[in-house]
């Protein structure tokens, strides 16, 4: 067990609190104590008591350590089986269903970092509406994240071509307008995503979701409070609605009730109704 100092984290932890209204006390202390780590090596504070002055007086620093406690390892098709199995288990059904209605499909990517899952669930309701004949529902993909910089990235829509790697050509080709720095994703996408900052641990600011995808965030919770988000993706969704999780996650004590599950390989669980 990594060995940490409690009252320096618990300062660090309060002062994260009192000025950004960010509660980490359900977060692994272990996670949020290497985070803080990194950022002390980073920032060239001498010790434990050289880097809180510093967190105090620097908003920029704050900003820094916020991005640090940040899930931002994403790519795009992440994984690229389970959006194949996301498309065809959860985009179509859904689809079909609300086809010839005045209705929309809402997707919720929580946890979505720097916007690269975003703008894939995004490709992958837009490829799915080219199947469809007839009149099709509207569609709309929210993302979020604790960190104000990532959010502010995934907004911008725009990507490095190391960081748009993962789509492939004809996608890219389709959703991207290539610049002297990379790509931009498209009005056409664009138009159909948004972005916002909003932490997991608190109850979900919008409900009704056809479905939510929250790939690789579950992990670093302790326990208690892994429950505690699992029940608010569960109460964001509305019946029958669709939950995607990341590969090695599973859902333990009380969430697991509520769920049934479609595809076990890709952790995509259904909403009991």
């Amino acid at each position: 067990m990594e060995q940490y100092d409690e009252v320096f984290l618990t300062q660090t932890m309060r002062h994260l609190f009192q000025t950004r209204g960010i509660d980490l006390t359900g977060y692994s202390q272990s996670f949020v104590y290497r985070a803080i780590r990194k950022r002390i090596g980073r920032s060239g504070a001498a010790d434990h008591t050289d880097y809180l002055r510093l967190l105090q007086s620097s908003e920029e620093e704050t900003n820094q350590l916020l991005g640090a406690l940040s899930i931002n390892v994403t790519e795009f098709f992440r994984d690229k089986g389970a959006f194949e199995a996301f498309s065809e288990q959860v985009i179509r059904p859904l689809l079909l269903s609300k086809a010839g209605a005045n209705s929309i499909l809402r997707v919720w990517s929580a946890g979505c970092a720097t916007g690269q899952e975003v703008y894939t669930i995004g490709m992958c309701l837009l490829e799915e509406l080219k199947r469809l004949r007839g009149a099709a529902p509207l569609v709309s993909v929210v993302g979020t994240d604790i960190s104000a910089q990532a959010v502010a990235k995934g907004k911008s829509g725009l990507y490095t071509r190391e960081e748009a790697r993962g789509v492939p050509d004809r996608l890219l080709h389709e959703y991207f307008t290539k610049t002297a720095q990379g790509y931009e994703v498209t009005e056409r996408l664009g138009r159909i995503t948004r972005f916002h900052r909003e932490n997991l641990l608190d109850k979900p600011e919008q409900k009704h979701f056809d479905a939510v995808v929250c790939r690789n965030v579950l992990i670093y919770f302790s326990r208690a409070m892994h429950d505690k988000v699992a029940m608010n993706l569960y109460h964001a969704l509305r019946q029958g609605g669709y939950l995607m999780l990341g590969r090695t996650e599973t859902l333990m004590g009380a969430p697991r009730g509520v769920f049934e599950v479609v595809n076990l390989e890709h952790r995509i669980l259904r909403k009991k109704v």
